[in-house]
């Protein structure tokens, strides 16, 4: 029965959502994949709100991605929470979007989230997009797909009815399989540093990572044959996420074309600075106790994404804090089905040589990342491991930096680290703060 309900709750605000596009028509960007869809899409979306500023540029704040989730960022409805009043409100405030309110934005920037098959047949039912973005494919949610083969076929859906540009991750294993379904006129980019044939113009070099101000930053040159020695410094800190701000120059650059009739390349740049409102959880640094350095990734996780961040973190490290410990805080990943001994004992190969502390939660880390790497310290839950980490940093005479790379409900990292910041403000900058998590939270480490 609850299902049943569920299903018709959903499709009012399908309904509701498909009446407001075709209503407004307005020039729709989405993004699928595994990793890094989420920063993709905020990383891009805010810097066409820079270079767009006459433009209403919407996407939502919470992540909103799934079969619910798409109806509401289209509506423009970030204030739902899973109870009854709250169920009421956003309903009424959808049917008001819906039918009286006039345009909200201009361009729409989606995330397609989806986590079993013929999801993505739904949401691309609500709309199509103009405009899209698929990153690398990876083994999340294999439970609910049985492969990885059948997760891409999902996700690449959503190129084949992109209606203008479909943008191609180079690294995915598939997007050259897939590139032939493809209508729209394809853009390949990558997200690693490694040297390939390109298809686009453009091309990076020379990354470095600098501290100013007690501020770390990334630099990196861009060449082109529209600009030379162009330099652009921002505050992400992660190669990955210089790959997304040459989709976003693209996709700048298609939109000035629609709008203004001429190129993006036509301006004058020497040197950009990049200000990015960092999303919670994903690889931001912060002052811990006792002078430590925390670097906070414990929004989620999946075998990709965990290699790439400790990477970003070992370089970070390397280059800026290189008189410190390192202190790997790291948890399970899940819904990975039948590769999830695979994956653990790859992670566990990855590190094994590492120097420096690795704690770990959970029990697929216990049960097969601890076998091989022996010199991990395990902790049954977040809240033991805060603890823990509390009197190793008030009571040693070392400095240190800390990872905290993934959570995701019964595991939530996140606790290791709010307890040990050094500005209990920061609480408010981490991921699953809202009283709905908080009491679940409360509820679960209780028992």
């Amino acid at each position: 029965m609850k299902q049943k309900l569920l299903h018709v709750y959903f499709q009012v605000f399908w309904f509701l959502a498909k009446k407001y596009i075709k209503k407004q028509k307005p020039f729709v960007i989405w993004v699928t994949g595994s990793i890094g869809k989420t920063s993709c899409r905020m990383i891009i979306s805010e810097l066409l709100k820079q270079q767009l500023p006459e433009k209403i540029i919407a996407t939502s704040s919470k992540n909103f991605n799934g079969e619910l989730g798409l109806s509401l960022s289209v509506l423009w409805i970030s204030d739902y929470e899973p109870h009854f009043l709250s169920v009421i409100k956003t309903l009424i405030k959808a049917f008001c979007t819906s039918f009286f309110w006039e345009k909200k934005y201009d361009i729409i920037f989606l995330e397609y989230g989806i986590d079993h098959i013929w999801e993505m047949d739904f949401l691309l039912s609500i709309v199509t997009p103009e405009i899209g973005i698929v990153t690398k494919i990876d083994k999340v949610h294999s439970s609910q797909f049985e492969s990885k083969e059948v997760i891409a076929s999902e996700k690449y859906k959503l190129l084949q009815s992109s209606k203008e540009v479909s943008f191609l991750n180079m690294d995915d294993e598939f997007s050259k399989i897939y590139e032939k379904t493809i209508v729209s006129d394809k853009i390949f980019y990558t997200t690693s540093w490694e040297e390939k044939e390109q298809k686009t113009d453009i091309q990076w070099r020379e990354y470095t990572l600098e501290k100013k101000d007690g501020v770390v930053t990334s630099s990196f040159q861009l060449v082109s044959h529209h600009k030379q020695n162009l330099k652009i410094t921002s505050n992400l800190i992660g190669q990955e996420n210089i790959w997304y701000i040459s989709v976003w120059l693209c996709i700048a650059d298609i939109l000035y074309r629609k709008y203004y009739n001429k190129s993006l390349f036509s301006l004058i740049w020497e040197e950009l600075y990049l200000n990015f409102t960092l999303q919670y959880s994903r690889f931001s640094c912060f002052p811990g106790i006792k002078n430590s350095i925390l670097v906070d990734s414990s929004y989620n996780a999946a075998p990709e994404s965990m290699k790439k961040v400790l990477e970003n973190f070992f370089l970070l490290s390397q280059k800026i804090y290189p008189d410190y410990e390192m202190i790997l805080c790291l948890w399970e990943m899940r819904e990975l089905w039948e590769y999830t001994k695979a994956e653990h004992e790859k992670l566990a190969h990855f590190l094994k040589e590492k120097s420096g502390n690795i704690f770990i939660v959970w029990e697929s880390m216990q049960k097969y990342f601890l076998p091989l790497v022996p010199q991990a310290k395990h902790f049954k839950n977040s809240k033991i491991l805060w603890q823990f980490l509390q009197e190793k940093l008030q009571t040693e005479d070392k400095k240190y930096i800390l990872l905290f790379k993934g959570s995701q409900n019964t595991i939530f990292m996140e606790e290791a680290l709010k307890y040990i910041l050094l500005d209990k403000n920061d609480v408010l900058k981490i991921c699953r703060q809202e009283g709905f998590w908080i009491e679940k939270k409360k509820n679960f480490f209780d028992k």
